[in-house]
């Protein structure tokens, strides 16, 4: 499923509605559900896939949001933010993503563990195959959120982990516009 064809489900919006029901008090999956079909309801859009398929991506989206503390499961199926969480919310009204968590070490640490499965290693950001490259897209990924230039790429320019670099730091960039572009839409609305 590819829930960034569709308005108010990317990555974002998923992880924006977890934290924000979460703000409230002890949440759900449920919740988080009913609170993306209103904001799509507010636009005039109705859930274009099964509420089964959304909850298996906010199961994701909550998973990370864990690894990187901002939210912390409680008894059953309920969760609540972290004071990391709210501070993270509050410095990004507009949603996170990846981007965002990959500055906390414990998120990082998550995603190098994921990396470094042998088999079956699962993607880490949204269409990415099993890839010994892996680990220099994320590099510039992250680079680009330190604030390096495209020209800080440390590999060798005829090589496929340049390559691999340079189009983690491209995606971070195209995220953070797009993020960008996202939030000044819902700060006009």
């Amino acid at each position: 499923m590819e829930l960034k064809e569709y308005p108010l489900l990317h990555q974002v919006d998923l992880m924006l509605a977890l934290l924000k029901v979460a703000a409230t008090g002890r949440a759900t999956l449920d919740d988080a559900l009913a609170r993306l079909k209103g904001n799509l309801r507010s636009v005039g859009e109705a859930l274009p896939v099964p509420d089964s398929e959304i909850r298996e991506e906010l199961a994701r989206a909550l998973d990370r949001l864990v690894q990187a503390l901002l939210l912390e499961p409680v008894e059953a199926d309920h969760f609540v933010i972290t004071p990391r969480g709210m501070k993270t919310l509050a410095e990004h009204p507009g949603g996170v993503d990846d981007s965002v968590l990959m500055r906390f070490p414990e998120f990082r640490a998550f995603i190098d563990q994921e990396s470094a499965r042998p088999a079956g290693r699962k993607a880490i950001f949204a269409g990415r195959t099993d890839d010994p490259r892996i680990i220099e897209y994320d590099e510039g990924y992250v680079a680009f959120h330190d604030g390096q230039p495209l020209q800080a790429n440390p590999y060798e320019a005829d090589r496929v982990m340049h390559l691999a670099w340079e189009n983690g730091w491209s995606q971070a960039r195209d995220d953070a516009l797009r993020g960008e572009s996202w939030s000044a839409a819902v700060r006009k609305a």
